[in-house]
Parts: C-alpha cells; sequence; structure tokens
C-alpha cells in the first residue's frame, strides 16, 4: 500500500471501459445538476426524490469504488471485496425515499395502503435479517428477495399512479408534468430490472462473468431513470 498512490496510473481510469462501470455515479450529476440550476423553483412535493438523489450518489460512489479498486492491482484492501451492504442499503433508501415521494402526492386511491406498505417492508426486512438470516447476510450476501421487493413495491406504486389518473376527473396536485416524468422513469426502471434483481444472486453463483454482463442493462436502464428524473425537476414549476 505505501506509495501505491503514487505508482497507480490515474489515466486508466480514463477509459471508455471505465465510464461504462461508473454509469451509476456520473448518471446522477444528470439531475443533480438539474437540481442546482433550479434549485429556488423546486416544490416540496420533490423533497424526496432531491434527497433520494443525494443518497444514491454516495451510496453508488461508494459500491462502485469498491468494485472497481478492490483488486491486487490498485488497493487489494480486504474490506472492499464486497460492496453488496451499498446496494442493500441504496435499495432500502430508495423505497423509502420514492414511498414518501408518492405519498405527498396525497391521490386519493388506496391511501392507508400506500401509507403503511414501507412501514411493514421495514419490519419484515428486520424479522428476516434477525430471525431468518443474520445482520452479517445483509452486510455480504447479495439479497434477490429485498431487491425485487422493492422493485415490485414501486411498481406497486406506479401503476397504481396511473389507475388513479385513468379514473380522475381533476388532478389534486400541482407539477403533475414533473410527477408524471418521475414516474415514468420509475416504471421503465423496475419493470427492466424486476427480473433481473429476482434472479441475480443465481446467476453470481451460476456464471459471474454473466451477471457482470446483465448488470450493464441495469446500468443502462438507471441512465434512462436519471434522464426522467432531470427531465421532472426542469419541468418543476412550469405551467
Amino acid at each position: 500500500m505505501q506509495g501505491y498512490f503514487l505508482e497507480f496510473k490515474w489515466t486508466d481510469l480514463l477509459t471508455w471501459e471505465e465510464l461504462r462501470a461508473w454509469v451509476e455515479v456520473w448518471a446522477l450529476l444528470i439531475p443533480l445538476s438539474v437540481y442546482f440550476v433550479r434549485k429556488k423553483q423546486i416544490p416540496p412535493l420533490l423533497k424526496p426524490v432531491v434527497y433520494y438523489l443525494f443518497i444514491a450518489f454516495f451510496l453508488n460512489f461508494v459500491a462502485d469504488f469498491m468494485w472497481r479498486f478492490n483488486s491486487p492491482r490498485r488497493l487489494d484492501i480486504p474490506w472492499m471485496f464486497n460492496n453488496t451492504i451499498a446496494y442493500h442499503v441504496h435499495s432500502v433508501a430508495r423505497l423509502l425515499c420514492f414511498a414518501w415521494f408518492f405519498n405527498l402526492l396525497n391521490e386519493p386511491f388506496l391511501v392507508k395502503v400506500k401509507k403503511y406498505i414501507p412501514w411493514v417492508f421495514l419490519v419484515l426486512l428486520l424479522i428476516n435479517y434477525t430471525l431468518f438470516k443474520t445482520p452479517r447476510n445483509f452486510l455480504l450476501d447479495y439479497s434477490s428477495e429485498l431487491m425485487a421487493a422493492e422493485a415490485a413495491i414501486l411498481l406497486f406504486y406506479c401503476l397504481q399512479h396511473y389507475v388513479y389518473l385513468a379514473q380522475a376527473e381533476q388532478i389534486s396536485y400541482a407539477n403533475s408534468r414533473s410527477v408524471n416524468w418521475i414516474v415514468a422513469g420509475l416504471t421503465i426502471y423496475f419493470g427492466i430490472n424486476f427480473f433481473i434483481f429476482l434472479f441475480y444472486a443465481t446467476l453470481i453463483k451460476f456464471s459471474l462473468d454473466f451477471s457482470i454482463d446483465i448488470w450493464e442493462v441495469h446500468n443502462a436502464s438507471y441512465l434512462i431513470l436519471c434522464g426522467f428524473i432531470a427531465k421532472g425537476l426542469y419541468e418543476s414549476n412550469r405551467s
């Protein structure tokens, strides 16, 4: 480790391969840039989305840093070998932030169900990692159940939003254009990734190389999600 940063060629990071590898980080700079430009125009309704962007940027940076620098060729630090915890915390944070976002819409449709889903999720998560599994599993073992459950729940929020729009004579909140862009991005992202999340743990066991390749699909869809969120923030408080 001593003198490592003097020996490492930082130009190795300026490649197409590294750009693709870090897409989960730099993609978030798109909506974050829009947020900083239009910060004064962002309504309270979108506060959970903004919080998510900052949380996701930090967690994705940690996850990608651990993934790209966990080899003897780079840092070779034992605790950096596994970045599962970053993805698990990200999954929980994303569900809570966007569940908060959907509840702030105050759509008079399945109100109590939407309100209690995050709490039920947290209780079941706690039970799962105390009675059936251990906290160590949360830290080190990728959980397809956790990731797929998050995707299914947020897909439910998205679908109930569209059902509400189909039935509503008048929308009960302003900034509907922003909301529609964000919900569309979530629908596309989780629609693409539900089955990836569901079977990813199995893929890791049977074909690590293929699991890495299939994650490129996730990364591409995440870039799309960030683009839709950026558009939603840009449309905030626009008539």
